[in-house]
């Protein structure tokens, strides 16, 4: 699946970008917050930022403005030290954009960060080589010996030692970064926080704060889950009041929602899309905005999930195609069963009838009656064109579907079918043709429902919906 803006999120990337270009104007330093929920997106909006930032810096100045370093703090949580992934991601940003420094200068910045990184490694090198097996300073002198020759001239001229302690390190990375801010806004875009151990999330918060606190002309932007991070710092501290602490942190923190669904989802994904054919029950609705309806509120990971749960499940059973309005209720039940842990289609109740809006109404012990996509399934269905124009009273029949196909009124009756008691009789208008196609489908998409329910046995609700 294609890395595609499903969440209309150029607006918060622009704003992010304001925001940039307003603080390193005045040549400010501050460490900020992208908060949101877990799958919300938070990384492609990073991404996104990041792409922009260098792909437009340079347009008015004919000079590049910022050095940008991106820092995944979860993909390199094996280090003990934070700093050590710091310092490597800054040697291979410096190597990528060589056209940034004259070659003394990035012969400079590169000796300093090896020495550096060499003094880090050193300080555990014990510990990490009988972890590993793997000898960092050796290696690294093996290397200053080849290729890196005139990096590793510059180190010895300078006599860093390799057991600086701590603290000494840190006063180099300082004047280093500070020495880059004469020339660049530096901004640490810091990613994956939240999928670390709480004792590695603070400690990587805690070196950031290191290296910027007094520094001019640094941003760092941290992409956290609030909530999740105020947890890590009662776990670790036991502080009644973690915001507090948090504050010390982050001077103020940008919201991200869980964006609005745009109808590039249907190319996100098309591979799951192309196991249908949608001249088999052929309609004028948008089956865009259906699906954009159907995973409304919900995180872009999660949606992931359930395309992909949806996807094996279908390849399981199906391999003739399927009509569109079959992958709209695959979607649908994928949805109900996993988000919203609704199973009314393994009983033998009936939908209530009495009101379109109780529809896909969710069982008692669920937080809220009807999922976000409730609404826009009421409006579609008492907009749909049926032949007769009363409320439910106890059966479907008493509305007649109309002669020309529609995708709501299939959806309708399905969902019906599926929870009707009786299932060896369904109430079609035997005069209408039309709707011939979607007449077994509740059968098979009653097997589909077992299968994706077995597949979520295991997932936990998911505090957006």
């Amino acid at each position: 699946m294609d890395k595609l803006d499903i969440l209309n999120r150029e607006k918060d990337v622009q704003r992010l970008i304001t925001l940039v270009e307003n603080i390193s104007a005045n040549k400010s330093s501050v460490s900020f917050a992208l908060n949101g929920a877990w799958g919300c997106g938070k990384s492609f909006v990073l991404d996104m930022f990041q792409e922009r930032l260098e792909a437009t810096q340079s347009q008015d100045t004919c000079k590049d403005k910022y050095f940008v370093i991106r820092y995944n703090s979860w993909k390199f949580d094996y280090y003990e030290e934070p700093l050590v992934a710091i310092v490597a991601a800054m040697i291979s940003i410096i190597e990528e954009k060589a056209q940034l420094f004259s070659s003394d200068k990035k012969l400079k910045l590169l000796g300093m960060l090896k020495a550096v990184g060499i003094s880090l490694l050193s300080v555990g090198n014990s510990a990490l080589k009988e972890k590993t097996g793997i000898n960092f300073k050796e290696i690294y002198e093996t290397v200053s010996k080849g290729k890196e020759e005139t990096a590793a001239k510059f180190e010895k001229r300078h006599a860093y030692d390799a057991y600086f302690d701590l603290n000494k390190v840190i006063e180099k990375l300082v004047d280093l970064l500070q020495d880059l801010a004469q020339e660049y806004t530096i901004i640490f875009l810091v990613d994956e926080l939240d999928r670390c151990l709480p004792e590695y999330s603070i400690k990587v918060l805690e070196r950031l704060h290191h290296l910027t606190e007094g520094s001019k002309n640094i941003i760092t932007i941290i992409s956290i889950d609030k909530h999740q991070l105020l947890s890590s710092v009662t776990k670790t501290f036991g502080f009644d009041d973690p915001e507090k602490y948090l504050e010390k942190f982050i001077s103020f923190e940008v919201k991200l929602d869980n964006g609005i669904v745009s109808e590039a989802i249907c190319e996100k994904y098309a591979d799951y899309i192309a196991l249908f054919d949608k001249d088999i029950f052929p309609f004028d609705d948008s089956v865009e905005e259906c699906i954009q309806a159907i995973f409304k509120d919900i995180e872009v990971r999660t949606q992931e999930q359930l395309v992909k749960k949806a996807m094996i499940a279908h390849q399981l059973f199906y391999s003739d195609k399927k009509d569109y309005s079959f992958m709209c209720m695959e979607l649908i039940l994928a949805v109900m069963i996993c988000v919203y842990k609704d199973n009314s289609c393994f009983s033998d109740v009936s939908i209530d009838l009495s009101s379109f809006e109780k529809v896909f109404k969710l069982p008692k012990s669920s937080q809220k009656p009807y999922p976000n996509f409730s609404e826009f399934f009421t409006s579609k269905f008492e907009n749909a064109n049926f032949r007769l124009h009363h409320n439910f009273s106890s059966e479907l029949n008493n509305y007649r579907l109309p002669y020309h196909a529609d995708l709501y009124g299939a959806i309708l009756y399905t969902w019906y079918w599926m929870h009707k008691q009786n299932l060896n009789s369904v109430d079609i208008d035997p005069t209408n043709k039309v709707y011939e196609p979607i007449l077994e489908n509740y059968k098979e998409l009653k097997k589909f429902a077992e299968t994706i329910k077995m597949m979520s046995c295991n997932d936990q609700p998911k505090s957006s919906v």
